[in-house]
């Protein structure tokens, strides 16, 4: 299930938090739900974005500390005199990991949550910054969705965080 997840991360992602503000939605309009206040509202918003920016910066900064591990990694080579099979067990699970397609796989996921924490917070900005009062309600479903995709993208950063561990730890 992961693995489709982690295929189509976007598209869940959009998925996940429209049916939550499809649900808020029902729930408002059913009287079970109250709007928050405007001030509140703008402020939820502001915090949101601040929010995607500081969690862009941290999934940035795993992002950049994997890169630096590449690109200090020696090449792998066949030792002389040696079966490749002997080679591979001299070398360490995590310099295998960074020389095979799962390291780049891993770094596409993140630079992809990296986007999508940005693209939350440009949104949040715009609307605070446009949308005229009369509409100020509708940040509740930004809000709604904006924070669904934050915690999405950080669980997701926490899954492939735990995975590099694993592969880090069996050395």
């Amino acid at each position: 299930m992961l693995d489709k997840y982690f295929k189509y991360t976007l598209l869940i992602d959009l998925f996940i938090s429209i049916n939550i503000s499809m649900l808020c939605f029902f729930l408002i309009k059913n009287s079970i739900l109250t709007f928050p206040e405007s001030e509140l509202l703008l402020s939820t918003t502001s915090d949101m974005a601040n929010v995607s920016f500081t969690s862009a910066g941290f999934v940035l900064t795993f992002l950049t500390l994997l890169v630096s591990f590449k690109s200090s990694l020696k090449p792998f080579k066949k030792k002389k005199g040696k079966t490749l099979e002997d080679s591979y067990k001299a070398t360490s699970l995590f310099n295998l990991f960074l020389s095979s397609g799962l390291y780049n796989e891993t770094i596409k996921h993140l630079k992809n949550g990296v986007k999508e924490l940005i693209i939350v917070a440009i949104i949040g900005y715009m609307l605070k910054l446009t949308i005229p009062k009369v509409h100020v309600n509708y940040l509740f479903y930004y809000d709604i969705i904006g924070l669904t995709i934050i915690a999405l993208v950080l669980w997701r950063s926490l899954l492939v965080l735990t995975g590099v561990l694993k592969v880090q730890n069996k050395n």
